[in-house]
């Protein structure tokens, strides 16, 4: 980079990218250089928001943009032509969860990004959470063999694909995914899963046809066991949690702010740590410092890592399926790809 100033242009300006330019633009050495989006009223509310010239092509905005870094910011079977895009031009992306709803695809981009020399980072933000680091820290210490953790909501009405499961692949893939990953950084890699799950609640339609619920049995390359929990169907208060158990310690995630509770041999009291409510700054602080310091360390999960994350939604929705229990080694990418 030519300046201490990051130009930072985004592919979709929908309600996620929102959540990161509301951060961004308080960041003085950020500049929002130019927005892309397929619909003009929403592209042009970024634009009025924070600035940057909307575009009605990618190609188009990166040409004329220039930007040293893209946040890719789209729903599931959007990707493919921003990353390729970047990828081609030598330019840094952060890309947001799920990475897309074509497994095979996903790891097409992600054999690109390994060849190439940009720095990537897919947004699994709470990973850069200080309760989830010093949980970690600990757990190299202390082993655990259980884990269990949930991701309980109402039911998304009234979205335009959500509840379409060939478009966002379900709760598994839009919103799980964050507690599957959560599971590989704190415990490590995965080696099975086993999905069940419940259609009785909420009506199936031509726009709704996911789960109401979800169980996801795991089997750990430590040995270790994992179930999770999902639920759209869920009539009162909402929970996310995740919960991890040895016998020299316990820890507790609770919310979506992540609130940690730490329980082991080495401390005489639990001590508790309050989840960050600007996470979405504090991924992007790493993720900008990695682009201007041209340090790649400083990513704690890049594309390639966060395939894995996902091939662990796909073999659970495999399962569902199939009901039997699926080897993530052995998952054939080729039998997602988008239709």
């Amino acid at each position: 980079m030519r300046s201490d100033i990051v130009k930072l242009a985004f592919v979709g300006t929908g309600n996620i990218a929102e959540q990161h330019m509301k951060y961004l633009k308080e960041f003085t050495d950020v500049k929002i250089v130019g927005l892309y989006d397929i619909n003009e009223e929403t592209l042009l509310k970024g634009k009025r928001q924070f600035g940057g010239d909307a575009y009605k092509s990618i190609d188009q905005m990166l040409d004329n943009s220039c930007p040293d870094a893209v946040y890719i910011c789209l729903p599931p079977f959007a990707h493919g032509k921003a990353e390729f895009a970047c990828i081609e031009r030598g330019i840094h992306f952060l890309v947001e969860k799920p990475l897309s709803n074509d497994l095979n695809l996903a790891e097409k981009i992600a054999n690109e990004v390994s060849a190439s020399e940009i720095i990537t980072c897919s947004a699994y933000m709470n990973r850069y959470r200080r309760g989830v680091n010093e949980a970690k820290k600990l757990l190299a210490k202390y082993p655990i063999s259980l884990v269990y953790g949930g991701w309980l909501f109402d039911t998304p009405n009234n979205h335009p694909w959500i509840t379409q499961k060939k478009l966002s692949g379900g709760q598994l893939l839009e919103q799980t995914t964050h507690l599957f990953d959560l599971v590989r950084y704190l415990c490590g890699e995965v080696l099975s899963v086993h999905c069940y799950g419940s259609k009785l609640i909420v009506p199936q339609t031509n726009r709704y046809d996911v789960e109401d619920a979800t169980v996801v049995s795991m089997q750990l390359q430590s040995g270790a066991v994992a179930n999770i929990q999902s639920s759209w169907s869920v009539g009162f208060d909402k929970y996310i949690y995740l919960n991890l158990f040895g016998p020299d310690i316990q820890v507790e995630f609770r919310n979506w702010e992540f609130d940690t509770r730490i329980k082991s041999r080495g401390t005489t009291v639990p001590f508790e740590i309050p989840g960050e409510k600007d996470i979405f700054a504090i991924e992007s602080r790493a993720f900008l410092d990695a682009v201007k310091q041209n340090d790649p360390t400083k990513i704690l999960c890049d594309y390639v890592n966060g395939v894995r994350s996902l091939k662990v939604s796909f073999a659970a929705n495999k399962s569902l399926k199939t009901g039997n229990s699926i080897q993530l080694d052995s998952l054939d990418t080729t039998e997602y790809t988008r239709r």
